[in-house]
């Protein structure tokens, strides 16, 4: 069983680096991936904690792309989080990333709510600060009951403290993932945005056109139909097949690391070679896609 989608305190998970290990030794898990939100300074720690010990640890990111009037999440796998390129398409999603975060304290504050950047910088740890930061702050300022509710009642889309932020297109995160010798992963392709079999192709033949190399087909909130379409689309348009449990730790505790909600998940470990191959083709200049 493999993982190739999980989060750390690097972005918005419970865990560390190390934790994720832990966990993934204990759940049978031989391969992981790190894919903290827009940010790849977890990945060091996260490598050099797997060294030498049985899970194949693979550095990642999970960078957030501006389509059309929504977004989509896309996953570099087997990134060099040294690269450049890679490193300033981050630095410039995280600087709107901050810039929202102070309209929407702003927001917050005339409607009663402040909060101190202080106490988001400790619910973030040190990592990248985003909306279930400021959600942890709201719940202990005594502002809301859960999570769910500060999202529902104020920073989720379209409410009173919600504010968009400018995001990458597609093309610019592909192109900075194989620059960074890793491949392109349409993540949870349907999970935001239900899509029908015509418009999923539609979709991936576009991405395809821009280097996209794998879709996200195993996924906690996808049925076995849901599953089947993915791949078979995947197929016949000669795209890899990829998956992962999106794991958060306690933020999200009904996944589990590896096999995701009620032990349901099962990423086939033969999945993984034709990844790894096409990571050292684009490690050799062959190019994505």
């Amino acid at each position: 069983m493999i993982d190739l989608h999980c989060h750390s305190t690097w972005s918005d998970g419970s865990c560390t680096p190390a934790e994720l290990l832990r966990l993934a030794r204990e759940a049978g898990v031989v391969a992981l991936a790190l894919t903290d939100h827009d940010t790849v300074g977890g990945v060091p720690e996260f490598l050099a904690a797997a060294a030498g010990g049985p899970v194949r640890a693979i550095g990642g990111v999970e960078v957030s792309c501006s389509w059309y009037d929504g977004t989509m999440h896309l996953l570099g796998l087997g990134v060099d989080p040294t690269v450049p390129a890679l490193r300033q398409l981050l630095a410039t999603v995280q600087a709107s990333r901050g810039w929202r975060n102070e309209q929407i304290l702003g927001k917050l504050r005339e409607l009663g709510m402040p909060l101190p950047p202080a106490t988001l910088r400790a619910a973030a740890g040190g990592g990248v600060v985003g909306r279930p930061h400021i959600a942890q702050a709201l719940v202990a300022a005594g502002h809301c009951a859960s999570l769910q509710e500060a999202f529902n009642r104020f920073i989720g889309h379209g409410r009173s403290a919600y504010v968009r932020r400018w995001l990458p297109l597609p093309e610019a995160a592909i192109r900075a993932i194989h620059a960074a010798g890793g491949i392109a992963v349409w993540a949870h392709p349907t999970a935001q945005m239900r899509h029908s079999p015509a418009k999923l192709r539609q979709t991936c033949r576009t991405l395809l056109r821009a280097g996209l190399d794998a879709v996200e087909a195993h996924y906690p909130e996808y049925a076995p139909g849901e599953v089947a379409m993915i791949v078979t689309v995947a197929a016949k348009l000669g795209l890899l097949v990829s998956g992962g449990s999106d794991f958060h730790g306690s933020n999200t505790p009904e996944i589990r690391l590896g096999s995701g909600r009620n032990g349901k998940l099962a990423v086939p470990e033969s999945l993984l070679p034709p990844l790894l191959a096409r990571m050292e083709r684009i490690r050799a200049g062959g190019g994505g896609g």
